[in-house]
């Protein structure tokens, strides 16, 4: 019978031959080294502050859960009573979340009804906290997707003196439950695309806003494409994946700041939007027409260059501190490029394990490929520095890159002497120092493996072969 636990294979062969003793233990190794080994608040001014400040969680029908928060202020600050309710949510075109009073909540995706807090008042002298404990009674007729609601965690109004103001600190603790089992739908549209005002020596802001048509929060990215009249890509801006979740039935606007490389002739222009889950699916996409009645003239660039074929060219800003060589032969024809600020704000989210520093840039006027790498060389800051804890070892170079949506790590070299990091690319676009540090795969060289496969399959042949050979019989001398 054929055993195909490994160890119990070889214990099947070590007592049949001094060969395959011999080979056994080489075969354990072999097959060891297959297995893969796995490298290894919310608070404000007033001094309130929550712990534990978010209740997100997937439940069934008829579950009830609990959740204790902290709820407390700080030693300096005045003694206060304290209410705690819960109301239903709304959220501004910004992300903001916002109370709906039990009055006005009438949201069918509402699970104020299904939350009661205790105590829901109480006194703090300075310095002091107070747990509360939130439960969460999901009905037995429950439907599908995800319920929201907001704990408000509030003082009484309080007047300040000499003013009619009055001044109200609270913490909002946002209630995210999604139904298990149930029918999740991740579904959107789009309902404008604007371009603003188009002023001379400013950008283009484009505002693209997004509708969740479906039944369950979620957030999203995009971009946001610029072509002229004969079809042409002018530039393709990223919009960055969104802080936070956008509720069903809530908008969310999404801004891309398109800076040209040159002026823009009068004439029809074409905005194209998408957005996609942070996953990449295509949720919505949509198309809008602009005109130009004059010709624009964009902000002053940090620098321009003329990439030619036939030379070597550097992109650079006034004090140097970005400077990109781009080799004779990077540009297959002559293009005109331009350094110029990019807001931190319009930014893609960091992959995981890496923080962005606010150090960055955008060359815009190439959309293609380089036939060769061109040269980054960036200054890093002494904040930079001091985001990395004073280790230049953890400073990146990143690219993002529009065709896959997602930040490329770039093999950076540091300097120390002259302060600067150095990365090639054949891409240009949106560039960012940031601190991390690239881990070393601990996936599997399966050129490696298929070399010891191979070994293995073959040793064992010859176990195979020496065994058989053993076992031939002898053959007898022919009678006379």
């Amino acid at each position: 019978m054929r055993n195909l636990v490994a160890g119990k294979y070889i214990a099947r062969f070590s007592f049949r031959s001094i060969g395959c003793r011999i080979l056994a233990p080489v075969i354990g190794v072999l097959l060891l080294s297959l297995i893969a080994v796995p490298v290894s608040a919310a608070s404000n001014t007033s001094g309130l502050s929550v712990t534990n400040a978010s209740i997100i969680d997937t439940v069934s029908a008829g579950q009830v859960l609990t959740q204790t928060m902290t709820v407390s202020i700080g030693s300096t600050a005045s003694a206060t009573d304290l209410t705690v309710s819960v109301d239903g949510v709304t959220q501004s075109s910004n992300g903001t979340l916002a109370l709906v009073s039990p009055t006005e909540d009438t949201s069918p995706d509402s699970a104020r009804t299904f939350v009661s807090v205790n105590p829901s008042s109480f006194h703090l002298e300075p310095g002091q906290s107070q747990d509360i404990t939130a439960t969460i009674t999901i009905p037995q007729n429950i439907g599908s997707g995800g319920y929201f609601a907001l704990i408000d965690v509030a003082n009484p109004p309080s007047v300040t003196s000499g003013t009619n103001v009055a001044i109200v600190y609270s913490v909002g603790i946002p209630v995210y439950l999604t139904i298990k089992g149930s029918k999740i739908v991740q579904s959107g549209t789009i309902t404008g695309i604007s371009d603003g005002d188009i002023t001379n020596g400013k950008p283009i802001d484009i505002t693209t806003t997004f509708q969740n048509t479906g039944n369950i929060y979620f957030k999203i990215e995009g971009e946001t494409t610029v072509t002229n009249g004969q079809g042409v890509l002018l530039d393709d801006v990223p919009i960055p994946l969104t802080s936070s979740s956008i509720i069903p039935g809530m908008s969310r606007d999404l801004d891309a700041i398109y800076t040209p490389s040159g002026s823009m002739e009068p004439g029809t222009y074409t905005i194209g939007s998408k957005i996609m889950l942070s996953d990449g699916t295509l949720l919505a996409q949509s198309d809008e027409t602009f005109t130009i009645q004059a010709p624009y003239v964009p902000p002053p660039a940090l620098g321009n260059v003329t990439v030619a074929p036939a030379g070597a060219s550097t992109l650079q800003n006034a004090d140097g501190s970005i400077s990109i060589y781009f080799p004779v032969g990077a540009a297959a024809i002559p293009v005109n490029l331009a350094l110029n600020n990019i807001a931190t704000t319009q930014l893609p989210v960091a992959p995981a394990g890496f923080t962005l520093t606010g150090n960055c840039f955008q060359v815009n006027g190439l959309t293609g490929l380089l036939a060769k790498n061109a040269t980054v060389t960036v200054k890093y800051t002494s904040d930079d520095l001091s985001k990395a804890n004073g280790e230049t070892s953890s400073l990146q170079l990143m690219r993002w890159d529009p065709g896959t949506n997602q930040w490329v790590v770039l093999k950076t070299k540091v300097d120390t002497k002259a302060m600067t990091l150095s990365a090639s690319s054949n891409l240009m676009g949106i560039w960012a120092v940031a601190v991390g540090t690239v881990p070393t795969s601990s996936g599997i060289n399966w050129i490696v493996i298929g070399g010891i496969i191979a070994v293995v399959v073959i040793i064992i042949a010859l176990a195979t072969w020496l065994l058989l050979s053993r076992r031939k019989p002898k053959q007898k001398p022919a009678k006379r």
